[in-house]
Formats: structure tokens, C-alpha cells, sequence
């Protein structure tokens, strides 16, 4: 009938208001309706014993009379919530009836845990149960060790320590966690911070060699540009240029090197071309059409990438791609450009003379 028809079974005793005694033990039943005994409030006594009850959901508030519960022998492991409201619902184990007129739940053999910190509220609940019946003293449960041990106020302090446990646990694990975030994070702030001074000491150092100027640091930059493109490198770039690192290096000698006017004449193109290389820390390439179909702009470009240096594009027009050597391409590609573009017939930066002066100095500072 409550595999079959739960309404039914639910309804099984409605009829019989007089009763004073209900055995359903060894029945195999699962589960018992909640409002089973609404209409049944003279029983004394209810047995479901011998059955595999799991939790008493059934309501037992109105049963005054109620002398005796049995559930022993079922599948209690842990009474959850609405099992403990509803035993603690019965009148008889109020704090209003007599001792000797308290009720007695049985719930000998019942296969009780004692392992978890979930298991806490039921265990304290058994607990109380035992002082109030004395039949009950026999009671056991089953710890983490898989032993059975007798249900007392030890069992409680036991499952006390075990929540403790889990929360130094969770504790633990939490101020590991926020340690090793903190660990990481003022890591990551001294590493930055480090390279932040390691990046200040390189160009503190660079500043102090371009003003000695030997060696590679005797100019900035070597400028590479096609002769078709003099007119507006003399108006519009070597003087800014120089100007502008003159005044952030605190030098008033000529920092940018270009072919022109530091090539020395009788001597060979090629040789003077890596001897100015060698002379400047960085190449700045005034890329054109022109420059693109020039074999000695391109024979410099040659050059200073052979010697590793370090090399900034400088964009003058609308540069056809296709007429780019593919080295220069790939730089092209790779790398951010200063651009020069024409608004009201007048050439002007896609950025300023102190960014471009800045990102060469920190290039050389690599």
C-alpha cells in the first residue's frame, strides 16, 4: 500500500479515532506520511520497529497520550532537522509533564554516526534523549575509526572537535591562501618595483655615457634618409630632434649622426657607413618611397642590422608596401612607427619630439 498508494496508506488509520495502540514493525517501510496520526490522538502506543525507516518525518504534536515510540531496529544514521522538530513536538517529552510520566522513545539499533560535524545536532539530541529515558543508556554510534561507542555527553565533546577540526582546517586553509596571495602579490609589486630601478639605473647610466659621448654613445642616433628627402629632414627633423635630447641629456653637443655631415669624404661608403654605426646607439630610418628604392639606404639598413642595432622607423608619406625590402617589412609589421602626416599642407607628428626623444633613450637603456 505505500509502495502503491501513498494517499491511501496516509489516510490508513484516519477512521479510527479511538485507537491506543499502532504496530507496523517489520514491514520493510521506508518512510512513514506526516499527517498519518492526525486523527488518531488517543494512542499510547506506536511500534515501527524492525523497518527501514531512514528519518521520522510524521507528526506526533497532537498525541498527548503517547506513552511509547518504537523505532529501533530501522536505518537512522543521522536525524536531520524535521525529524528532531518532530520528535521534539511530542507532548510527553515536554518540560511540562512529570518524569514519570514521560514518554519513552525506543531507538535501540539503529545504525547511528558519529563521524562528521554534521552529525552534531543528532547527537546532541540522543544525548538529551538519554538522560530523559533510562532504557536508553545502551545507545551507540559509529566514528571515524569505524568503532561503536556508547552514546554520552563524551560523544558530544567528541563531535565538538571534529567541527573544531574542520573549521582550524578551513582556517588554516583560508590564511595559507590569503599568505601565499599576499606572498605573490608584494612578490610581484617588488619584482616591478625592482625593475622599475633597474630600468632608472640603465638610463641614469646611459644619460651619464651620452654625456661623456665615447664609443657607441657618442651620438643618440645615426639618421638614415634618402637624399631625395633632405629638404624636409633639414626643416622638419635633425634640428627638433638634436634639440630635443640636448635638452633632456644636458649636453650641448650634436647627439644625431647622419652621412652627410660625418661621413668623411675619400673614404669608402661602406667603411664610413659602420664607423658612424658604431659611433651612434640607435638608427632611426626615414622610410619613403625614395628610401625604399635606394640601394645605399638600403646598403645602410643592411649594415645596421648586421651590427644589431637597435632601429626605429620613422614614416614620411604613404609608403608603398610592396617596395619594401623584407627586413624592412617585417620591422614594418612588428614594431610602432613615428609617423609624419599633412593637415593643412603642413607636416606634422603623430606623437611629440619628448616621446620620440624619451622612447630612444630607454631603447639605448635596454
Amino acid at each position: 500500500m505505500q509502495e502503491k498508494n501513498r494517499n491511501l496508506f496516509g489516510k490508513l488509520f484516519a477512521s479510527h479515532s479511538k485507537l491506543r495502540e499502532i504496530n507496523l514493525s517489520n514491514n520493510r517501510l521506508l518512510e512513514i506520511p506526516k499527517d498519518m496520526f492526525k486523527h488518531n490522538k488517543l494512542l499510547e502506543r506506536i511500534d515501527f520497529s524492525f523497518n527501514h525507516l531512514e528519518q521520522l518525518h510524521f507528526d506526533l504534536m497532537e498525541l498527548y497520550h503517547l506513552r511509547t515510540l518504537d523505532v529501533s531496529n530501522n536505518n537512522i544514521k543521522i536525524l536531520d532537522e524535521l525529524s528532531i522538530n518532530s520528535l521534539n513536538g511530542l507532548p510527553c517529552l515536554g518540560p511540562h509533564f512529570h518524569v514519570d510520566d514521560r514518554c519513552l522513545v525506543k531507538m535501540k539499533s539503529n545504525p547511528f554516526l558519529c563521524s562528521t560535524c554534521s552529525c552534531k545536532s543528532s547527537i546532541q539530541w540522543l544525548v538529551s534523549l538519554t538522560k530523559l529515558n533510562i532504557e536508553q543508556h545502551d545507545l551507540v554510534c559509529k566514528t571515524e575509526d569505524k568503532t561503536f561507542i556508547n552514546l554520552d555527553e563524551s560523544v558530544t565533546r567528541r563531535i565538538q572537535n571534529i567541527c573544531n577540526r574542520k573549521i582550524i582546517i578551513i582556517i588554516s586553509t583560508v590564511c595559507t591562501s590569503v599568505t601565499l596571495m599576499a606572498i605573490c602579490i608584494i612578490g610581484i609589486i617588488l619584482h616591478r618595483r625592482n625593475k622599475r630601478l633597474k630600468r632608472q639605473r640603465n638610463m641614469e647610466d646611459v644619460l651619464a655615457r651620452l654625456i661623456e659621448g665615447e664609443g657607441q654613445y657618442e651620438f643618440v642616433a645615426f639618421l638614415s634618409y634618402s637624399s631625395n628627402d633632405d629638404q624636409f629632414v633639414q626643416g622638419h627633423v635633425i634640428n627638433q630632434l638634436n634639440e630635443n635630447l640636448q635638452r633632456i641629456i644636458r649636453t650641448d653637443r650634436d647627439l644625431i649622426c647622419t652621412g652627410d655631415k660625418n661621413y668623411r669624404p675619400a673614404f669608402t661608403v661602406h667603411d664610413e657607413t659602420e664607423r658612424c654605426l658604431n659611433r651612434a646607439s640607435v638608427v632611426i630610418l626615414l622610410v619613403s618611397d625614395s628610401f625604399c628604392r635606394s640601394q645605399y639606404c638600403q646598403n645602410e639598413f643592411d649594415k645596421a642590422y648586421l651590427l644589431g642595432k637597435p632601429v626605429v622607423l620613422m614614416l614620411f608619406g604613404n609608403v608603398d608596401e610592396e617596395i619594401m625590402m623584407p627586413t624592412l617589412h617585417g620591422l614594418y609589421k612588428r614594431d610602432a612607427r613615428i609617423l609624419w602626416k599633412i593637415e593643412n599642407e603642413q607636416f606634422e607628428l603623430n606623437t611629440t619630439w619628448e616621446n620620440i626623444c624619451t622612447s630612444l633613450l630607454e631603447k639605448v637603456a635596454l
